[in-house]
C-alpha cells in the first residue's frame, strides 16, 4: 500500500498585494510627515509670535517714553488758567508743533513730536526780551558743561533749547556758550543766541524773546535740550523697518520687519474738556493740537514666512498726553 504524499504549496505576496502594501505605507507615510511638518510649522510660528510680542513690548515702551513726554516745556502744572506760547526763533528746523503729523492713508503715515528734555533743565539767572543776548544761567551743571564741550570743539553741532515759564516759551539755536559774571554778581555762564550764525545749516531768525526770563523781580525760568523726534517707516541699506530721527539727525532703526505705521488721534470735544478722547481721528481729520488728548498707535509687524508669503500681526497701544491745553 502506497503512501500518497501531498505537496505543500506556499504562495508569496502577488504584486498586487506589494504595490497597495506599499501604497497604503506610503499614505500612512506621508500623514505623519505632514502632520510632523504641520507641529513644526505650527511650534515656530509660536515661536515667532512669541519673539514678536517681546519686540512689540520693547517698541512700546520706546515710543510711550517719547509720546507721553509730548508738550512738555518745563513747566510741571497743567496750564489751567491762560494759554501760553511757544515761539521758534529758528529757521531750517520744524520744532514750532509738538505734534505734527503726515497722514499716508493707505500707506504708512509719519509723526514727529516735540518736548523738552526734563533732566537736562537749568535755572535761568536773567535773560529775555530786554537782554537779548546771552541768557545768564548757572555754570557746573550737565547742560551748560556739554554746551561748553560742543563749542570747544572746533566743529560744533546745533543744538536747539527751549527756555521758558508757565506763561511763555521760546525756542532758539544755541551760537555759544562761555563763563560770564552774572546780573546777580556771581560767576556764572552765559548762553548765547545770536542771528547771523549758522551751525550745521540752522540758524536763528531773531533774538528778542517773548519775556525776561529768570528776572527776580518778574518770573523764574528754565532752559531745557529739546528733543524732537519724527517715526516713520522706511528702508535704510536694504533694511525696512520703523526708524527714528533725532533733532534731524540720520535715521536709526528702531526695529525691524515693521511694515506700516498708523497714528489716530484721540480728541476731546466735550465741552468740559475733560482730558479724555470722545473719537479718534488721523491727522487729515484733527482740529487743534490742544484738543489732542491721546495718541493710538498701530505696528503691522512681519511674524514669520510661510510657503514664501509673510505673516503678519497688528499691535496697538495708546498713549495718554500730558494735558497742557498746548497752542502753538
Amino acid at each position: 500500500m502506497k503512501r500518497e504524499i501531498r505537496k505543500s504549496h506556499n504562495y508569496g505576496l502577488t504584486l498586487v498585494e506589494l504595490l497597495i502594501g506599499l501604497t497604503l505605507s506610503l499614505l500612512i507615510l506621508g500623514g505623519a510627515v505632514s502632520v510632523f511638518i504641520s507641529s513644526k510649522e505650527s511650534f515656530r510660528l509660536e515661536e515667532d509670535l512669541s519673539a514678536m510680542q517681546e519686540n512689540f513690548r520693547f517698541i512700546a515702551d520706546r515710543l510711550n517714553k517719547d509720546l507721553s513726554m509730548v508738550g512738555y516745556t518745563g513747566c510741571a502744572m497743567p496750564y489751567v488758567d491762560n494759554t501760553p506760547t511757544v515761539d521758534a526763533f529758528v529757521a531750517g528746523i520744524g520744532v514750532t508743533d509738538v505734534i505734527q503729523g503726515v497722514e499716508g492713508g493707505a500707506n504708512p503715515d509719519t509723526l514727529t513730536v516735540s518736548f523738552a528734555l526734563p533732566e537736562s533743565g537749568i535755572p535761568i539767572i536773567d535773560g529775555g526780551a530786554t537782554l537779548a543776548s546771552p541768557l545768564y544761567v548757572s555754570k557746573n551743571l550737565p547742560l551748560y558743561n556739554a554746551l561748553s564741550d560742543n563749542f570747544s570743539s572746533g566743529s560744533p553741532v546745533p543744538v536747539t533749547l527751549l527756555v521758558g515759564n508757565c506763561d511763555h516759551a521760546n525756542i532758539f539755536l544755541v551760537t555759544g556758550v562761555a563763563d560770564a559774571t552774572t546780573p546777580n554778581g556771581f560767576d556764572g555762564g552765559s548762553i548765547s543766541h545770536a542771528t547771523g550764525v549758522t551751525i550745521g545749516g540752522v540758524s536763528n531768525t531773531s533774538t528778542t524773546l517773548s519775556d525776561r526770563y529768570g528776572a527776580s523781580d518778574v518770573n523764574t525760568a528754565s532752559a531745557f535740550e529739546l528733543e524732537s523726534v519724527t517715526y516713520q517707516i522706511t528702508t535704510v541699506s536694504g533694511v525696512t523697518g520703523l526708524y527714528e530721527s533725532r533733532n534731524g539727525g540720520a535715521n536709526q532703526l528702531v526695529l525691524d520687519n515693521v511694515t506700516d505705521f498708523q497714528v489716530l488721534y484721540g480728541i476731546d470735544s466735550s465741552t468740559s474738556e475733560d482730558g479724555n478722547a470722545d473719537h479718534y481721528v488721523d491727522w487729515s481729520g484733527t482740529l487743534r493740537i490742544s484738543d489732542i488728548t491721546s495718541l493710538k498707535v498701530t505696528l503691522t509687524m512681519i511674524v514669520s514666512q510661510q510657503n514664501g508669503n509673510d505673516v503678519t500681526r497688528d499691535y496697538s497701544f495708546t498713549v495718554k498726553l500730558r494735558d497742557m491745553g498746548l497752542d502753538v
